[in-house]
C-alpha cells in the first residue's frame, strides 16, 4: 500500500475497484468555499480558504491525471477544482480588500 492511500483523503477519493472518484477534491473546494461565508461570524476562518483550496485543486488534478472512469467522478473533480479555485481566488480578494482598508485607516 502506497503512502497515498494511507491518507484520509486516499480512502475517500477511492473506490472499491481502487479508481479515483473525485470525491476527495469536491470536499475540499466545498469546504474553501464555504470558509469564505464565515467572514461575518469568524473572520479568521477565511484563512482557511487558501489551503483548502490548494489542496481542492491538487486533488482534483490528480484524480483526474490519475484516471477517474465516471461521470460522476470527473464531475466531482472539476467541481472541486472550481470550487477550490473560487476559494484561493477569493481568499486573495479579501487579502487584497483588507491591505487596502488597513492603509486608507492607517493613511
Amino acid at each position: 500500500m502506497s503512502t497515498d492511500q494511507q491518507t484520509l483523503t486516499g480512502h475517500l477519493d477511492l473506490a472499491e475497484s481502487g479508481r479515483h472518484t473525485g470525491m476527495a477534491s469536491l470536499v475540499l473546494g466545498v469546504s474553501a468555499f464555504l470558509a469564505l461565508g464565515t467572514l461575518s461570524a469568524l473572520p479568521y476562518l477565511v484563512l482557511l480558504a487558501l489551503p483548502l483550496g490548494i489542496a481542492a485543486v491538487a486533488s482534483g488534478v490528480r484524480a483526474l491525471r490519475r484516471g477517474v472512469t465516471a461521470t460522476s467522478g470527473r464531475i466531482a473533480s472539476v467541481t472541486g477544482i472550481t470550487l477550490g479555485s473560487l476559494g484561493v481566488l477569493g481568499w486573495a480578494a479579501l487579502m487584497v480588500l483588507w491591505y487596502l482598508v488597513d492603509q486608507a485607516v492607517s493613511g
